[in-house]
């Protein structure tokens, strides 16, 4: 049975019972480590405690099961279980913790609830159910991470794809009649992202996050190397030998506008201490200035004004010719 759309459902259901408890939800950045929703303390600071939630969904009219891989479990993740009994109509929601899922069924690299069809007389369903006593346990979660310092942050790349595929075409066609026996290389992301940290001066952190956001319309893929093709998700390059082994890097192929889905990430971004933003294009500054609000210090890779920009603002940006070049194999005294 296909239990997707009793998730979603169950995801709404979910995400209406933590704010009316006056818990903050929102969607993840990305689909990582079994992360359906967020909670959060507070989007409007720089760094925020947050739980990552995953949902589940079942509809019982025999038994089921509801299996969780052993490595999405720590402390801050949490499972919801959202159950619907298929001739009554009665539904149940339960929540589950580090602890309760570590006292399911061990199974090889997951962890396995069963579900009987009279699951609600049994004791270990009836301790989950989510009430007040569950809420409060979510927000000593929150408070225990401020207290313990446990949060990490990170850099975030985000890439508007159709604007590197402009300025991918324009910087080898100013190169190629600039230095016209110069043989100039298919440009691969991971260097493409090592010329922005390297270029911006920003000392690079252990943790990098890069969205590379790019539309199913235009052909982003045909210039620049960014590995393995994916459509409508965002999909993680966790491969040793894959673009995206030295920074963790997600991609969204999507059939809608570019800018739309940027404008989602930038204000869906938690815990960074610095946002690259790879675009050219005035709609974005007042999601840079509620980052700048925060705290958070913001570079834009784009075009100089003689190059056509238009997007005037007050941030410190490079002119994204220069690592695009070094990212095409010329060197620093060519450029």
């Amino acid at each position: 049975m296909d239990n997707k759309p009793l998730e979603l459902q169950a995801e709404k259901l979910i995400e209406h019972k933590l704010l009316k408890h006056g818990l903050l939800v929102t969607k993840p950045s990305f689909d990582k480590e079994g992360t359906d929703l967020l909670i959060i303390k507070d989007i409007s600071q720089k760094i925020t405690p947050f739980i990552k939630v995953q949902c589940k969904g079942r509809t019982i009219k025999r038994s089921s099961n509801v299996i969780i891989p052993a490595k999405y479990v720590e402390e801050n993740f949490v499972v919801f279980l959202y159950l619907e009994e298929e001739e009554t109509k009665d539904d149940f929601l339960y929540v589950f913790f580090q602890d309760d899922i570590k006292r399911w069924r061990a199974e090889g690299a997951n962890f396995k609830l069963s579900i009987p069809k009279n699951f609600q007389p049994r004791v270990e369903l009836k301790e989950q159910i989510v009430n007040k006593e569950a809420i409060s346990k979510i927000e000593n979660l929150l408070l225990k991470q401020v207290v313990n310092q446990l949060i990490k942050t990170n850099q975030s790349i985000i890439i508007d794809g159709k604007f590197l595929e402009q300025a991918v075409k324009q910087t080898q066609r100013f190169y190629r009649e600039l230095y016209p026996n110069r043989t100039l290389h298919k440009p691969n992301l991971d260097a493409i992202v090592e010329q922005f940290l390297k270029y911006s001066h920003v000392e690079r952190r252990k943790e990098v996050n890069c969205y590379l956001i790019y539309s199913s319309h235009f052909s982003l893929e045909c210039l620049v190397d960014i590995g393995e093709i994916t459509e409508h998700d965002f999909l993680i390059g966790e491969s040793s030998s894959s673009v995206g082994c030295n920074y963790n890097l997600f991609k969204l192929k999507t059939q809608d506008f570019v800018w739309i889905k940027v404008k989602e990430q930038l204000n869906r971004i938690i815990n960074v201490e610095n946002v690259f933003l790879v675009a050219d294009d005035y709609a974005y500054v007042p999601y840079l200035h509620d980052l700048e609000n925060r705290g958070v210090e913001v570079i834009v890779f784009q075009h100089s004004e003689n190059s056509g920009s238009r997007m005037y603002h007050g941030f410190k940006w490079a002119n994204i010719t220069y690592p695009l070049a070094l990212a095409m194999g010329l060197k620093r005294y060519e450029l």
